[in-house]
Order: structure tokens, then sequence, then C-alpha cells
């Protein structure tokens, strides 16, 4: 199964939690700079919510996907609001891509806010999820 991992990380943060989702699913992760395989069967996408809404520059990394794209998990870090899956995930279906029901979110660390996040244990939760999107897509795909 092809898997591939994009972020946009701002403080390290989604960066950090990127890099354990694609130990976890065998795969490197990448910047949202970086072009995603058109036969990929499975992509994490990951972002965080900056002053209330995501990056422009993830919205139009999501515009941008090839159109075959089968799967998507999302994951993404805050410091202070819930997770970046309720405007990511429209994004994604809107390209025909479908999304799993299942996301990741932890917090992270804003200047004097959350020191330490993501820790280790999010980071294992981080990686527990890749495994299970994982298996999920690959169970799906044997339909």
């Amino acid at each position: 199964m092809n898997t591939e991992v994009r972020y946009l990380s701002k403080s390290g943060n989604t960066k950090k939690v990127a890099e354990a989702i694609s130990a976890a699913a065998n795969c490197s992760a990448k910047p949202i700079t970086e072009n995603v395989n058109p036969d990929t069967d499975l992509l994490f996408v990951g972002g965080a919510v900056y002053a209330f809404g995501i990056d422009d520059e993830l919205k139009a990394f999501i515009s941008n996907l090839p159109a075959d794209l089968k799967n998507a998990a999302v994951f993404s870090t805050t410091a202070v609001v819930e997770s970046a899956y309720s405007r990511i995930k429209p994004l994604l279906e809107q390209k025909g891509i479908h999304v799993l029901s299942d996301e990741f979110h932890c917090r992270g660390a804003f200047k004097f806010v959350r020191k330490g996040r993501p820790n280790a244990d999010d980071l294992a939760r981080a990686e527990e999820f890749a495994r299970e999107a994982v298996a999920s897509v690959t169970q799906q795909s044997r339909g």
C-alpha cells in the first residue's frame, strides 16, 4: 500500500506529529510543498488552526491534490481551539477523496501555553492512530 504524509507546521508541533505518524506508517513525512504521488492509497494530511482557520497554503495544497487519491486521514495540533478536522475534511471531500472518520488531534505548545506538547504520550497516540488508519484502509481495499 502506498502511504504518504504531508503537513504544514509553523511552530514545529505538527511536524513532530507528522514524523511519528510516518514512522508508524513506514513512509516519510514531507511538508506540503512536496507533491503527492497520484497512486497514493492513504494520504495523512496535517495542519493546525491559526486565528480560528486553517492556513491558505494548506487550502491551496488540498485544492491542488491529484483527483485520483483514494483516502485521507487528518491530523492536527492546536494550542487553544479544537482540531482542524472540521475545516480540512470538507476540502478533501470536495476533491472526491474519502476521509477517514477517525482523526488525530493533540495540543501543541504556543509561546507559554502548553509547554512540552506534543509530548511522548501524544506522539505514541499519533503512532497508534497511523497504524489503525493503515489497517482500516488495507482492510477496506481487501473488501
